[in-house]
Formats: structure tokens, C-alpha cells, sequence
């Protein structure tokens, strides 16, 4: 399973323009509104209600707002950069640049949180994270990612594989 299969360009917006919380997910919603077509509204009220019980920014400029819902047929993974950041009650006080939502069915969670992570651990390239905000179009930023994901399950596959396998 590989997130950026989830991830399609009109997903992807290289220059949000809300500058709080609440416009962030409205945006955010939207995008995956007009991809799932899911009414925005409640997809929007379900972001809010996660970022309620705690803020989905993990630091380093990078927040992975997400929710499961009962009427999505499919996963489906947008992503958003704000230049300037904003204040979305991240840990370290940090302005978060970096949006990068999942919206799963409400009937796979263990997909959900397989895809949660993977999310967070490409996130945690500080090179990748500067190439995605200074990219300027959805086409490069996809690219980026697939790139990433393509370089952490190589290294994922090396490790699995062992030692001796390097040795040759």
C-alpha cells in the first residue's frame, strides 16, 4: 500500500490562502469534497471534530489533519502548502506549511493508521519538506512524493532483507 496511490493531483494545492485553522480545513475540505464527492460540509465537521480532540500537527511545519467517514467508498489523501504557515497549535509553536490529509472509510481503520504513519515518517525528511514548499505546481509536488516513497520502501526492503544480503 503506498499513500501516494491515494493522492491525485487535484489533490493537491501548492498555495493555500486561509490564514487560520478553520480556513485550513474548509480548503482541505473542499479538495477532498470535489474528489470523493462527499458533501464538504460534513467532511468538514468531521477535520474540525479530530482537531478537537487534538491538534493533528506534529511539528516541523507539518500537520496530517484526518478523519475516517462512514460515507467514502475509497481513501483519499490531499495536500496543501502554505509559504507562510499558520498557527495550527502545533507542540513545538511552529506555523505549519505543510498539510497533508487522509479521509478513509469508516470500515478500515488498520489501512487508516497504516497510511497515518507513512505519512509521518516521509515527513520527517527535513529536505523533502523544503522541496515541497518551495515546489510550485501539483505535478511537482506529486512527483516529490512518489519519489520519497519510492526511496523509503527501497530502504524499508534493504532492512527487511538483512545484513547478508548487503554483504554481497
Amino acid at each position: 500500500m503506498r499513500f501516494t496511490d491515494y493522492l491525485s493531483e487535484d489533490c493537491i494545492c501548492p498555495d493555500l490562502t486561509a490564514r487560520d485553522r478553520g480556513g485550513v480545513l474548509h480548503e482541505l475540505a473542499g479538495m477532498l469534497a470535489a474528489s470523493t464527492r462527499t458533501p464538504r460540509q460534513q467532511l468538514e465537521e468531521q477535520l474540525v471534530a479530530r482537531e478537537r480532540i487534538s491538534s493533528t500537527a506534529i511539528g516541523e511545519g507539518v500537520a496530517i489533519p484526518h478523519c475516517r467517514f462512514e460515507r467514502l467508498r475509497k481513501m483519499t489523501a490531499c495536500v496543501a502548502v502554505d509559504r507562510e504557515g499558520v498557527d495550527f497549535g502545533a507542540r513545538d509553536g511552529r506555523p505549519v506549511r505543510l498539510f497533508v490529509t487522509l479521509a478513509s472509510p469508516a470500515h478500515a481503520p488498520g489501512t487508516h493508521l497504516s497510511v497515518l504513519a507513512r505519512i509521518a515518517a516521509l515527513m520527517r525528511d527535513t529536505r523533502l519538506r523544503q522541496a515541497l514548499v518551495e515546489a510550485r505546481s501539483a505535478s511537482a509536488i506529486r512527483e516529490l512524493l512518489v519519489r520519497a516513497e519510492d526511496a523509503y520502501l527501497a530502504g524499508q526492503a534493504r532492512a527487511e532483507a538483512g545484513p547478508h544480503l548487503s554483504a554481497h
